[in-house]
């Protein structure tokens, strides 16, 4: 059996048919000599510069992509949601088919102490581990003192290396105790460690638990910081340590010109612009053109801070 047909060729498809019911003549395009190529639909002329198709090129269609697509009508249906698994295989013999990633409902979470979620709480590994993976729509509250998104994996295994602030260090107006914080892995563009969950969950407890992004000290770890809906980010207490003596040459700075040109256009919008800022922490970054990731921060033992994130 042909595999099913994917959702970007399918969306082009449709609205091909959706516009020529009974048939056509359409000019070349890349979408449309993939059609062609991978289901012979249709004709091409001579020069190959059109495709020709009629009504029973149009129903040959349908048939294939209905017996290769879950059952539907090209001409009339949207494409399938993805499915976990389970799902999929109460009907289908491939349980993969149209299938999302099982770890696309589970989030990593860790803690210092222990987990506190659900009114519970629950017991940590005394051994070293990444954390516990979760599925995120059963987590109904978090019983901690914030939720912390952390950029980077090998924070999650590290946690007792941060050199975190205390209480009495924090100039701000809501008590933060990071030692008894919630830690959630922000996941990366892999598909099985999908970032989308991780936001979802994130977001789900805004205004109920403090929320704060630790990223790495770049333009794009500031730029993630900002748009993650977290409340504060948590950073080096002295951004200078960014110029740390380390051997080789820097090379990230260079490959982030997007998130600076982003960070400048932000700051403009933004309204606070104090030396307890990003936007100070930026302007320093602008200086030294260097970055500076979490391990570094971890193995080096360097200090952190929490800085308020404005709100526009």
């Amino acid at each position: 059996m042909k595999t099913a047909m994917n959702k970007q060729l399918y969306n082009f498809t449709q609205k091909l048919l959706q516009k020529n019911r009974q048939g056509g003549r359409i000019k070349k395009s890349a979408s449309l000599k993939k059609l062609h190529d991978e289901y012979h639909f249709g004709q091409f002329d001579l020069n190959k510069e059109y495709l020709t198709f009629n009504l029973a090129n149009i129903l040959a269609l349908c048939e294939e992509v209905k017996s290769s697509t879950l059952g539907i009508d090209i001409r009339n249906d949207s494409y399938p949601a993805k499915e976990d698994r389970l799902t999929t295989a109460e009907n289908n013999r491939n349980e993969k088919g149209n299938s999302y990633a099982v770890s696309k409902d589970f989030v990593l979470i860790n803690s210092l102490t222990e987990l506190n979620i659900n009114q519970n709480s629950h017991v940590i590994s005394p051994l070293a581990s990444l954390g516990t993976f979760i599925k995120a729509d059963e987590i109904n509250s978090v019983e901690h003192s914030a939720i912390v998104l952390v950029e980077n994996l090998a924070v999650m295994a590290n946690l007792n290396l941060m050199n975190l602030p205390t209480l009495s260090s924090l100039n701000l107006s809501q008590n933060i105790d990071l030692s008894q914080a919630l830690w959630l892995y922000r996941g990366d563009i892999k598909k099985q460690q999908t970032t989308n969950t991780s936001y979802q969950f994130f977001r789900r407890f805004k205004a109920q638990v403090p929320l704060i992004c630790f990223s790495d000290l770049d333009p794009k770890g500031i730029e993630i910081a900002l748009t993650s809906d977290a409340d504060y980010w948590l950073t080096l207490e002295n951004t200078a340590e960014v110029a740390m003596s380390l051997s080789g040459s820097e090379q990230e700075w260079h490959k982030q010109d997007l998130s600076i040109t982003f960070l400048l256009k932000q700051k403009d919008k933004d309204s606070v612009k104090t030396d307890n800022s990003w936007q100070h922490v930026f302007n320093q970054l602008l200086t030294y053109r260097k970055t500076l990731k979490q391990e570094h921060m971890l193995q080096h033992n360097l200090a952190l801070t929490l800085l308020k994130l404005s709100k526009n």
